[in-house]
């Protein structure tokens, strides 16, 4: 019995550490990026970036231009798109934009394939999945795609027909690899496989890796292969060589779990850990385990090699303050491997930045920290300004003297005294009648619900009516001027709700973007303002959508609010698991105090209630002690009463209480011996004789 409770134990915590493996590798998974570098798909190498985001009703995929930054073209589907992969429609000759493909692999099992050129879907392949197609890659004019049950399906571009299909039987796969003859694939999760296309025979097996492989590329002319792995802060080098052992060649260490991993023509790896540093090794994956290591300066400790290079991005208003690098990929321009372009930033405007790490003898500097300025504004937009921008610059109105006028001081004193007196007796009049004056109702735009007097109720709720039109107009004027205390005057009634959307909705469609960023502004200066600002935020995102949505460059606008939205958000996972532990901690204090309540009150009712008996016990009196002549039997409770009515009833009486002693003898004769007893006690009392009939004993009795 000892046995089988430990064995018990030790397989509930496999249980539960597996389970919290599942639990970060879905997170890590969450958290990496799903895009694709062109990779030589265009005629100028890696020249453009294919990035899945999350959107409204399903994944949007962007195609962003690495040298300028900018969003070439955007598609937005209904469907989760779980890999991309570039490409290039068949039969074309030459490498132009318009021939370049994206292929798309959906959680449907679908595979579509996207033009950015076109800006549209132009083939969908289906039909031969069924799970969720996790990877997918280009080879010589046919498509290869991999699901996550390990199914490898060979697609014709052209025809969009399956050509072949291989199931490898890996469950959970995550990675594929297809070599340069597509005669050979490999197909990874836990463990990485080999297989051979078209005898459907598998030829190698490294296992090694505790969790779902994420990345897998070719090394050493396809006579290497390198992995990594989620949560491992590793990166394998494998020997891909037919006589290869199932042993690593060579183990990468870092600091981090590894997010992004690349090889270059030579062998040289970069690695991105989650902690946003970049570790290089030069040349280690053409380096042989005894000797080649030693010649190229990789360090061996107990992990594994240490790297050769490190880089960090540092901010430059506060060193201390690290800026993640997300993305490394050696340059494909030229046939060097001192360039490396890395990508830096947030998703919404990812940064791109091309560095050197050879030094001047030709290997990875030890360490290299950039200084670089953090992510600002986003919501400033740049010296091309688009025709929509244009036309919004140009309603708004600047102030100008163009036409201002001199004109005479003396004549204009006077007419100006006869304007005050004429405004006075306005005034006068408007006050004699009981209207609050313009001082009157601009006092009432400060005064807040909750501190507003209520002794001035006619005069406060006829300004409170005005406070809405009266702000649209100090609104306006305060964008018009660039003028932040008036700005902060509107912003004060955020507690209003009512005066937020009338406000609001009575804002001219030119002021909209302007008081947007003023907003987004004050937000990111100071987010603790949140509460006052949001309101006016979601207000005005609300009411005025459909203007919003007709200008052109709306999303770069918007991108740093954004961001600035997705940086809160990601702290609230953790405040959410922190405000349940928080609240079971609570419930359990409550339970117990309610619990000690109750129990201090149920004491308490117990202490005053009187004592009383559950049970007396009396001794009866013994009947040999009395005498003979003061003993009388008690008189029976029903005959009390009867007498009691009328003494010359007394025959009925007795007539009732002879048959009724009648039947108590017989029935006490049968059952009990009471009646018995009751008869030898008067015998013994009433006469000498113990054979009188039984009239006699009642009539003695009686």
């Amino acid at each position: 019995m000892v046995k089988k409770t430990v064995h018990r134990r030790k397989s509930q915590g496999a249980h539960g550490s597996k389970k919290a493996t599942k639990t970060s590798i879905a997170a890590a998974e969450a958290e990496r990026w799903t895009c694709a570098f062109d990779g030589g798909a265009t005629s100028d190498a890696d020249s453009s970036l294919a990035l899945v985001r999350s959107g409204i009703n399903g994944h949007r995929l962007r195609i962003i231009d690495v040298h300028t930054g900018t969003q070439r073209s955007e598609h937005a589907g209904t469907a989760k798109i779980c890999s991309v992969a570039w490409g290039r429609q068949p039969g074309a000759a030459d490498k132009g934009s318009a021939h370049v493909l994206v292929a798309m692999g959906l959680q449907s099992g679908n595979v579509q394939l996207y033009s950015p050129a076109r800006n549209a879907v132009v083939k969908t392949l289906e039909g031969a999945h069924v799970d969720a197609v996790v990877a997918a890659e280009f080879r010589g004019g046919a498509l290869f795609s991999l699901d996550s049950s390990g199914v490898v399906v060979q697609w014709d571009v052209a025809s969009g027909s399956a050509q072949c299909q291989l199931k490898t039987g890996l469950t959970g796969a995550r990675a594929l690899l297809v070599a340069a003859d597509a005669q050979r694939v490999a197909v990874a999760s836990h463990r990485i496989e080999l297989w051979d296309v078209s005898r459907a025979e598998r030829l190698h097996s490294w296992p090694g890796h505790t969790a779902p492989v994420h990345t897998l590329l070719w090394a050493a002319d396809e006579a290497a292969l390198v992995s990594a792995a989620d949560t491992d802060r590793h990166v394998h080098v494998w020997d891909a060589t037919p006589d290869a052992e199932a042993r690593p060649r060579a183990v990468l260490a870092t600091d981090s779990p590894v997010s992004s991993v690349d090889v270059a023509a030579s062998g040289s790896v970069l690695a991105v850990g989650e902690d946003g540093v970049l570790y290089a090794w030069h040349q280690i994956a053409v380096a042989q385990r005894s000797t080649d290591s030693t010649a190229t300066g990789a360090r061996r400790n107990a992990i594994g090699y240490t790297a050769d290079g490190v880089v960090r991005v540092v901010s430059t208003a506060t060193p201390t303050q690290p800026l993640p690098i997300l993305r490394a990929r050696f340059s494909r321009v030229g046939s060097g491997e001192d360039s490396v372009l890395i990508v830096r930033g947030g998703a919404v405007k990812p940064l791109f930045e091309t560095l050197s790490l050879a030094g001047p003898d030709g290997q990875f500097e030890r360490e290299l920290v950039l200084n670089r300025e953090p992510q600002g504004n986003l919501l400033l937009t740049s010296s091309r300004q688009t025709d929509a921008e244009q036309q919004l610059a140009a309603q708004l109105q600047v102030y100008s003297e163009k036409g201002a006028s001199v004109t005479d001081p003396v004549a204009e004193g006077v007419r100006a005294s006869h304007r005050a007196g004429d405004d006075d007796a306005d005034e006068s009049a408007r006050a004699a009648q009981g209207v609050p004056t313009l001082a009157d109702r601009i006092k009432q735009l400060s005064v807040g619900a909750d501190t507003a007097d209520p002794a001035n109720g006619a005069a406060l709720a006829a300004g409170l009516r005005l406070t809405a039109g009266t702000l649209v107009r100090v609104l306006v004027q305060s964008l018009h001027t660039a003028d932040p205390e008036m700005l902060e005057t509107v912003l004060s009634n955020a507690a209003r709700p009512n005066i937020v959307r009338d406000t609001v909705l009575g804002l001219p469609t030119a002021y909209v973007l302007p008081f947007l960023q003023q907003l987004f502004e004050r937000f990111h200066a100071t987010p603790a303002r949140a509460t006052q600002l949001l309101p006016w935020i979601r207000c005005t995102l609300a009411l005025h959508a459909a203007y919003l949505t007709s200008i052109p460059s709306l999303v770069p606008q918007l991108a740093g609010f954004y961001q600035g939205i997705e940086a809160r958000l990601e702290t609230h996972g953790r405040l959410l698991r922190l405000s349940g532990r928080l609240e079971l901690a609570n419930t359990q204090i409550r339970a117990r105090c309610l619990y000690e309540k109750d129990h201090e009150r149920q004491a308490r009712a117990a202490m005053s209630l009187p004592m009383k008996p559950a049970a007396v016990y009396r001794e009866a009196d013994d009947s040999d002690d009395a005498g003979p002549a003061d003993t009388e039997p008690p008189t029976p409770v029903w005959q009390a009463e009867e007498s009691t009515d009328d003494e010359g009833g007394s025959g009925n009486d007795d007539d009732q209480w002879k048959e009724g002693s009648g039947d108590e003898e017989m029935g006490s004769s049968d059952s009990d011996s009471d009646s018995e007893n009751e008869s030898d006690s008067a015998s013994d009392s009433g006469s000498d004789s113990g054979s009188e009939s039984d009239d006699s004993d009642i009539n003695g009795l009686e």
